[in-house]
């Protein structure tokens, strides 16, 4: 449990803080507990996680569950723990020590737990498209639904659907295999 803020953070600040489980975040200079994945949760996170990195198109590239990333140009500190964050081929160093990556990902997935916001997950993503993100995911695993950004496009695919994504080269998925 967090302790109720008498101020805003910047984003040195919060770096100094231990790191917590479930993970904290810095959103505009607050800090907020991100909920504990239960099964369903974990189990579409994993999936789109093995789609991606078998799939021709995004073969190759890195798929980091839970990585935080950092927006210190934002007007109030944050730091971003989306569930999942994707990089094509050749888009981050795997090798260099920095704890955060300097560069967006291609992709950002967050998959709705039971009792979450949609509204607070779709200005979550929002969020991430300012910073560059070109491609957002917000799966439901109750609705079976996955919310689709894709480049400027935006739609809702149902379980039955198949979903391309033009800004990872074509990366293709059929929602259902989410929740199998």
């Amino acid at each position: 449990m967090i302790a109720r803020q008498s101020r805003l953070l910047t984003l040195d600040e919060f770096l100094e803080q231990p790191e917590t489980e479930p993970y904290t975040e810095l959103i505009d200079g607050v800090l907020e507990q991100k909920p504990v994945g239960k099964k369903p949760h974990s189990r579409s996170q994993l999936r789109i996680a093995l789609l991606l990195l078998e799939h021709p198109a995004t073969k190759g590239g890195s798929a980091w569950p839970e990585l935080g990333l950092r927006f210190p140009n934002t007007a109030a500190g944050n730091l971003r723990v989306p569930d999942l964050s994707y990089y094509l081929p050749g888009n981050i160093d795997e090798d260099d020590d920095e704890d955060y990556p300097a560069r967006p990902p291609d992709l950002c997935v967050e998959v709705r737990s039971k009792g979450q916001s949609a509204a607070g997950q779709q200005d979550r993503l929002a969020f991430l498209r300012e910073q560059s993100v070109g491609c957002t995911l917000l799966i439901d695993p109750e609705a079976r639904t996955v919310e689709v950004y894709d480049r400027g496009r935006a739609w809702v695919a149902s379980a039955k659907d198949e979903v391309v994504l033009s800004g990872l080269g074509g990366f293709t998925f059929r929602v259902g295999e989410l929740f199998a």
